[in-house]
């Protein structure tokens, strides 16, 4: 009988098995998890060498799987200025003051997580100098589609007068063509993310999905190593063992790979190719290429592996950038703006779906939800049907007329119940007047959509929302009807944790292995402080790993 090196015990073991969904302990040899059952049942696997977890009668539950995050560039915001749920000049300013005296001597400032609403009135460069006038100042909202820079900041980057960008993009210009500030959407804003210390490479992955050019230096991919292990041991803090990430390219994977290599790696990564509106069809094929390297049949791919296309079809509600089927209820002439043609769309998921690559489509408004399902359908009916597990990003409109077809199409749901709006704490504008009162009903269906059949997924959209996926957690569990007549959205415990454990793994063709604690399945375990089925839901944010495992090491100790 094989000894177990870890013995989690005296525990109240969620198992999301739906053969045996609860247990008091576990035993865990090497990578794997050897036994799950009653003390009786692990005791006799105690040695010498054992270490041994007593959980308390807390919560030990799988390792949670983050289905939707940026890992690069959250690792690097990690050391820079936040200003989620700050809100007015004076707080802002009094924030980025505290920050300079903490940190005095940086040539470049970067804040990150502001909302357009911050300020009480627009962002603009004059606002932004008065609070840095010395040195190039660079805010970046939430959502990572736009920015805003102060005049140095646009000064040094030459755009004072503006440039020439690829349709989608915008330098903002005043009545006499000079900038006022705000660089919407990529590149306008990595025209100023140049000047930061890492030059944007952070970045690259979802702007451009191109490799740093010129290559990066040996010290500069030193530092970008020592981020995402920065990263990642602030997922594992969180009882993180997974993540999906949602830009790629082929630099973030030789990264990883070093540090996989390295003995460094601490969590399970996904990385995929993303395929940019600037590309050539064909240059989607690029991902079977990324795949034969990196692809999870390889020695390794259960800890970094890449067998997916992520691409963009819409933009964001906030900046009337979603995709919708009619006009914005308070810009009835717009619908949003695709940033492909259904043509080129078609043949881009046709051409990946041939390759049997999975395909992550972030669609927000109900007419980019509507333009994906119809690309993923015509995939089936040019190339057949196979269990492909396409996934769809966000979802936060959706026609009811399109709400079956997701189970029909075996299309995933990929949600942040964080970014919901019927969501305590979150604030109801400006999505309630983008999203207009007729269609409230259809808006973050998480619930209506989980009773259709679809498999739903949970994550953050880090660093777009806080990566804690307690928080996330709490959001699912607490979110309140919309409107009077919408129906309740709120998840179960069960479905919440499931969202975040055995789905992410379903969504990663990895259930057979992960997101569920069975006997022989990998050891990514997370022991929590409390035990979360007698945990208020509006508390559940309160909770905290106590220990985490991934692939039978700990990676986080509280």
């Amino acid at each position: 009988m094989t000894a177990a090196d870890i013995l989690i015990t005296n525990a109240r073991v969620l198992t999301m098995d739906p053969a045996r969904p609860k247990a008091e302990a576990l035993a865990i040899a090497g990578n794997r998890i050897i036994r799950v059952g009653s003390q009786d049942e692990v005791a006799g696997l105690k040695a010498g060498h054992t270490r041994v977890i007593d959980a308390g009668m807390k919560t030990v539950m799988p390792g949670i799987i983050e289905s939707h995050v940026h890992l690069f560039g959250g690792s690097v915001e990690l050391d820079t200025l936040m200003l989620n749920g700050i809100s007015g000049i004076d707080a802002i300013a009094s924030a980025v003051a505290d920050y300079r005296k903490a940190k005095p001597g940086e040539a470049v400032l970067l804040a990150t997580g502001i909302a357009h609403e911050a300020m009480g009135e627009p962002i603009t460069r004059q606002i932004l100098d008065r609070m840095v006038p010395d040195i190039p100042f660079i805010v970046g909202c939430f959502d990572h589609h736009t920015m805003w820079a102060n005049t140095k900041a646009l000064e040094a980057a030459g755009i004072m007068k503006g440039r020439a960008l690829p349709v989608g993009n915008e330098i903002v210009l005043d009545h006499n063509g000079i900038a006022t500030g705000e660089l919407r959407e990529p590149a306008a804003y990595m025209l100023v993310q140049a000047l930061t210390p890492t030059g944007g490479r952070e970045w690259l992955g979802m702007t451009t999905g191109e490799n740093p050019a010129p290559p990066a230096t040996a010290a500069q991919r030193a530092l970008d190593m020592n981020y995402f292990k920065q990263g990642i041991a602030h997922a594992a803090s969180l009882g993180i063992t997974s993540m999906h990430n949602m830009d790629g390219n082929w630099y973030q994977l030789e990264l990883l790979q070093s540090l996989l290599d390295r003995g460094e790696l601490n969590a399970r990564v996904e990385i995929p190719f993303h395929h940019k509106n600037t590309f050539e069809n064909a240059r989607v094929e690029e991902a079977a290429e990324m795949r034969a390297k990196y692809g999870r049949h390889r020695t390794g791919g259960d800890m970094l592996h890449c067998d997916r296309v992520k691409i963009f079809i819409d933009g964001v509600l906030e900046t009337y950038t979603a995709l919708m089927l009619e006009g914005y209820p308070d810009q009835r002439d717009n619908m949003g703006a695709p940033l492909f043609t259904a043509e080129d769309f078609n043949d881009i998921i046709r051409r990946a779906d041939r390759h049997g690559l999975q395909v992550a489509t972030h669609a927000i408004g109900d007419g980019a939800v509507r333009r994906t399902l119809d690309a993923y359908e015509a995939a089936i009916t040019a190339n057949g049907r196979r269990d492909s597990r396409h996934r769809i990003e966000h979802i936060e409109m959706i026609d009811p007329a399109d709400m079956l077809r997701l189970k029909e199409l075996g299309v995933i749901a990929s949600l942040q119940p964080i970014a919901g709006v019927g969501v305590p704490g979150n604030p109801p504008e400006p999505i309630l007047s983008r999203v207009g009162q007729e269609k409230l009903p259809y808006a973050y269906a998480w619930q209506t959509l989980r009773e259709t059949g679809a498999v739903i997924a949970f994550s953050s959209d880090w660093p777009v929302a806080p990566l804690s996926p307690f928080l996330g957690m709490q959001a699912a569990m607490t979110a309140v009807p919309m409107c009077e007549g919408c129906e309740p959205q709120a998840q179960s415990l069960m479905d919440t944790l499931h969202g975040f454990t055995a789905a992410g793994a379903y969504t990663e063709f990895m259930e057979d292995r992960k997101g569920t604690l069975k006997d022989g399945y990998l050891a990514d375990v997370v022991v929590l402080d409390a035990d979360m089925e007698s945990t208020a839901k509006d508390q559940v944010v309160n909770v905290r790993p106590q220990v985490t495992i991934c692939d039978g090491r700990v990676t986080f100790e509280g």
